[in-house]
């Protein structure tokens, strides 16, 4: 074949083997360059590791703390001395600030900033836990139209200017207690024909507003009967069992389930008087292949309060206790570890499965991924202990917020099952609860 015709399936092989080069060597280091947060957040003492391969590098500068080192095969970039490097230790001795950069090509694609700064330390925490929205009524989260008996559709609560969010307390200043008695209240005290009086509770202040129910016919067995609706979604202020994270005994402040409270539909549930109670577990329905199970507790309300909800957030319920508590196996607060220091491997995780005692189980950390954002899902998780699984079948719902415990160290947070393998489930990081919990109350601090 003459030279001018092979230069065209020449061309083509060597895109071919470029691009298959470009899968194996740089694609996924892209992806783990992606991965890389703007701000990585290490305490004094621990260490992280990091290697790239050709074409990326590190860039180092000149001006750096003690124990920022970088590494060209055996040669050392010594601290006084800009550069690049294939890998880098760092190492922090002491508090302080840095930055490395991740260049391409001698491009930078991306810059980290190095904040060494000791971890916060708290009390793990294990307990049983009712969360309740608020302690009475029923908690308004959406409206319907209700048709008439002309023919016309009304939204009776809504025209009233009762809002999604509000807490329903009283009618009639009848006190309205639980979820069922909203229907038999409605029922007989519109059946005289006036307006209902509605006591309901918004951004912590009291007021009464004025609702026409629209009366309805309906055909039943035994003749035609009357009842009346308010068009309104309402649900039950209690949101059921879960478990706390851990406590700040300095501040009182804490974190518990490690993601939001939500209600039927996964619809949110407004925030208005919460409050976590002392819960009793009675019992477990095992959890198995398709059919997640669940912890069975029970709580009385206000006698049991232990603390008030502040924050419902993605990341978990926040709030300050009422009453000290304790930790039997933690006596005094722990460091919470950085996400980097977070390692695939042996852990426990800390819960109630009887009455109220805290228990231990181990687990194994199966995977970490490298977040850059708060988020939760940080961690697949697997429970290895026998007597866990013989007693729950394993992650079971009221385990969220399951403290997980490794190396001393508070790591995370159980927060989701695998339906299709209860032995497994997802974790959220500690670091990142505590960043949002400084983030409700407004501090300001750089993270990993």
């Amino acid at each position: 074949m003459p030279p001018r015709q092979l230069r065209k399936p020449l061309l083509i092989l060597l895109c071919f083997l470029f691009f298959v080069g470009a899968g194996y060597y740089i694609i996924p280091q892209v992806l783990e360059i992606s991965r890389f947060p703007a701000d990585l957040r290490l305490a004094p003492g621990e260490e992280l590791n990091l290697t790239l391969r050709q074409p990326f590098s590190f860039y180092l500068p000149a001006k750096r703390p003690d124990g920022v080192i970088g590494f060209n095969g055996t040669e050392i970039l010594e601290k006084g001395i800009s550069g690049y490097c294939s890998a880098i230790t760092v190492r922090p001795e002491k508090e302080g600030v840095s930055f490395l950069e991740l260049r391409f090509l001698g491009i930078t694609v991306r810059r980290v900033n190095l904040e060494f700064v000791e971890m916060p330390r708290v009390v793990p925490g294990g307990h049983a836990v009712g969360v309740l929205m608020a302690e009475k009524g029923v908690v308004v989260v959406g409206h319907f139209p209700v048709k008439g008996e002309d023919g016309r559709e009304y939204y009776p609560a809504r025209d009233a200017g009762i809002k999604v969010g509000d807490l329903i307390v009283a009618i009639n200043d009848r006190p309205l207690r639980y979820l069922e008695d909203l229907d038999i209240l409605v029922q007989n005290l519109a059946a005289g024909g006036k307006p209902l009086t509605l006591t309901i509770t918004r951004d912590g202040a009291e007021k009464k507003l004025l609702v026409h129910p629209v009366k309805k016919r309906q055909e039943t067995a035994e003749g035609e009967k009357s009842f009346y609706l308010l068009g309104l979604y309402v649900e039950d202020p209690a949101a059921g069992v879960g478990t706390l994270t851990y406590f700040n005994p300095e501040n009182g402040r804490f974190g518990g389930l490690g993601h939001r409270v939500v209600g039927f539909g996964n619809r949110d549930i407004p925030l208005v008087e919460g409050k976590i109670v002392s819960a009793r577990i009675t019992g477990i329905n095992h959890g198995n292949r398709g059919e997640p199970g669940e912890k069975i507790g029970i709580f009385s309300g206000r006698e049991d309060i232990i603390g008030e909800i502040e924050a419902n957030t993605a990341l978990g319920i926040f709030g300050v206790l009422a009453i000290d508590l304790d930790n039997p196996y933690f006596p005094v607060p722990v460091q919470v570890a950085s996400t980097f220091e977070v390692a695939t491997g042996s852990a426990e995780i800390m819960t109630v499965i009887s009455g109220k005692e805290i228990r231990r189980f181990s687990i194994e950390i199966q995977r970490v991924y490298r977040q850059n954002t708060l988020r939760d899902k940080g961690m697949v998780i697997r429970v290895t202990d026998p007597v866990l699984l013989s007693e729950t079948g394993g992650i079971v719902q009221g385990m969220s917020g399951s403290p997980i415990i490794q190396n001393g160290k508070i790591v995370g947070a159980v927060t989701h099952v695998f339906v299709n393998d209860p032995t497994r489930g997802y974790g959220v990081f500690a670091e990142w609860m505590l960043q949002m919990e400084g983030n409700v109350y407004g501090r300001k601090k750089k993270v990993s």
